[in-house]
């Protein structure tokens, strides 16, 4: 007889792995009552109940587990696969949800092959995921051992509805990352110093954007010819 940790039977721990994969919360929950140590116990890969749950979606199960534990929120397994990783991976929006709601869980974590759950949920076309990822903070300019970004990730399965949802928030995150240079871009314009507005321009601000000059709205490009 193989035991695993906490004592537990693999036998066991594999048929309690499988409901929560099947997201069977009564059947799990049969054999949290009847097996001891089991909702601790982890499987030959490192993973444990939240890891099973997250593959399945057994939100009640998570929940519990966590509510126990609380650093198994964030736990990763053998390969660095942590509970939110795996639920981006398979599309359990309210695995997602909860997750990113607790303190501990860190949405950019990386795995051994440096892939973050944004990776994940790109690559599997899971666009509302995604959205809740970059809202709490996910970073699609991570870049995973390969140098590929969540960006590439949705451009090589064809997955064009996340493609352009990351370039609308690649665009508006640099627009914000932007806001100083461009401030100072204006500025430099208007006192004609040329040789500033080059370098900033050269160092990503964009002539483009729009500003108000004199209750008028102008990019820089319009704000030069009036000078």
């Amino acid at each position: 007889m193989e035991l695993g940790s906490h004592g537990v039977k693999m036998e066991d721990l594999h048929e309690y792995a499988e409901l929560l994969h099947q997201s069977n919360d009564e059947g799990a929950k049969r054999m949290i009552s009847r097996v001891s140590g089991i909702l601790e116990a982890t499987d030959d890969a490192g993973r444990s109940t939240p890891h099973f749950a997250a593959v399945g979606g057994c939100l009640p199960i998570l929940q519990f587990s966590i509510s126990q534990d609380k650093s198994a929120a964030d736990r990763p397994d053998a390969m660095g696969w942590t509970p939110l990783m795996i639920a981006a991976s398979a599309g359990r929006l309210e695995i997602v949800r909860h997750l990113l709601s607790l303190p501990d869980v860190d949405v950019n974590h990386r795995n051994l092959n440096l892939l973050t759950p944004l990776h994940y949920a790109c690559s599997k076309n899971h666009a509302l995921i995604a959205h809740m990822l970059l809202e709490a903070g996910g970073d699609v300019n991570a870049s995973d051992k390969y140098g590929a970004t969540p960006l590439h990730r949705a451009a090589s399965q064809g997955h064009d509805r996340v493609r352009s949802f990351l370039h609308g928030h690649f665009f508006k995150t640099l627009r914000e990352r932007n806001l100083e240079k461009l401030l100072r871009l204006f500025v430099a314009c208007e006192e004609g110093r040329d040789d500033a507005a080059i370098a900033l321009v050269a160092k990503g601000a964009d002539p483009l954007l729009e500003n108000k000059v004199n209750g008028w709205k102008k990019c820089t490009v319009q704000l030069l010819l009036m000078l």
